[in-house]
């Protein structure tokens, strides 16, 4: 049986108040952003994902160098927190790549609330983005779920805790 303790749900954060699932609007437009992908940002994802394929350091066949696909993960995470503080589980992620991202390329990210439901007592919600290229060519497009919180949505809110680990990065 688990502790009252540990039943409590994190009410703010280093942020402020964390997002309540009542106040998550569907179809809520999440603006944009703009993202220009350096050499550190593939180096660093390489390292995370610890993937040092040659086409993300010297060559490819698209000629030139280009990013791990993984690198569009966090701009749209970026874009969400710009207008949620939800800390919760990553739940789902799906992503399709549709052309390569370069080095010094400028992309564009938009995005929107889709849904929001509750399952097993847990509150969820998902979401939209997609990122586009200086001449408004699609690069990729994703669809994220998120967990709002691994404690039963009839856990108190109190007290504060530590952000999950997601950081407002500069772009």
């Amino acid at each position: 049986m688990m502790s009252e303790e540990a039943r409590t749900r994190v009410e703010f954060d280093e942020h402020g108040k964390r997002t309540t699932y009542d106040e998550i609007e569907v179809g809520k437009d999440l603006g944009s952003l703009e993202w220009v992908v350096g050499g550190n940002d593939i180096e660093k994802q390489c390292a995370i994902d610890e993937d040092f394929h040659p086409w993300f350091a010297l060559d490819s066949e698209w000629n030139g160098v280009i990013a791990p696909p993984q690198i569009q993960y966090r701009p749209p995470r970026w874009l969400l927190s710009r207008t949620y503080n939800i800390r919760g589980v990553f739940y789902r992620w799906d992503f399709e790549n549709l052309k390569p991202i370069r080095p010094g390329e400028k992309i564009t990210i938009t995005g929107r609330i889709l849904d929001k439901w509750i399952d097993r007592d847990r509150e969820f919600m998902s979401y939209e983005a997609e990122g586009r290229d200086a001449g408004g060519e699609l690069v990729f497009r994703t669809t994220r779920v998120h967990a709002l919180d691994v404690v039963e949505r009839t856990a108190p809110r109190k007290g504060a805790g530590q952000d999950s680990g997601i950081k407002q990065e500069k772009i």
